[in-house]
């Protein structure tokens, strides 16, 4: 086969185009091989959000009696006055956290439910001081479903019967008891058994 110097040129070009596509065929497949490797999560667990959304906790004191504090999870939910008809008693107070995309299943709520006097003497003097001792309760509170897309603030509803309740809101929501602040017991709490700090 006789080839003049033109057809060796064509020869080389055509070889350098072979070469670029090999090249490019072998790339592609090397990609499928890693894609192969690492198949996509088919499981259908919905993975939480990365970032958690800060919620303020707000609370609503619908018992006939001041609460010095509580805490969802360990947060500081600041004090509680008894509610009235318009007010839930406290104001918002910074905050828990909360995961777009998940279920909020319970919270941890704490609580003040009573309390109690004793008598504690000075321990530069001989004064002798009535103490308060504040008596706590902790319930795992379920959270209710209805979580809104935009989650702003952490409801925690105290009722009169000792049941709580707490809910995901986008905004702060009204009582939902309309009870009238006439209810307050402001009788001072009794004095601790044998007048000592409880152990």
């Amino acid at each position: 086969m006789n080839f003049k110097e033109n057809d060796v040129i064509k020869l080389f070009n055509l070889r350098e185009i072979d070469a670029r596509f090999l090249a490019m065929t072998v790339l592609v497949t090397l990609c499928a091989c890693g894609q192969a490797a690492n198949p996509p999560d088919t499981s259908g667990v919905r993975k939480p959000y990365a970032e958690p959304v800060s919620l303020d906790v707000v609370g609503y004191n619908y018992t006939n009696r001041y609460i010095d504090s509580f805490t969802v999870d360990g947060q500081g939910g600041g004090n509680l006055y008894v509610s009235s008809a318009t007010s839930g008693g406290g104001g918002d107070v910074c905050c828990t956290e909360y995961r777009p995309g998940t279920r909020l299943n319970t919270v941890t709520v704490r609580w003040q439910s009573g309390a109690c006097y004793y008598h504690e003497k000075s321990p530069t003097s001989t004064q002798i001081y009535d103490t308060l001792y504040a008596f706590y309760k902790e319930k795992e509170v379920t959270v209710e479903d209805d979580i809104p897309p935009k989650a702003s603030y952490m409801e925690v509803h105290f009722y009169p019967d000792g049941s709580v309740r707490a809910a995901v809101t986008g905004s702060e929501s009204k009582p939902r008891l309309s009870l009238s602040k006439e209810r307050e017991d402001n009788s001072k709490y009794p004095r601790c058994a044998n007048d000592k700090k409880p152990d």
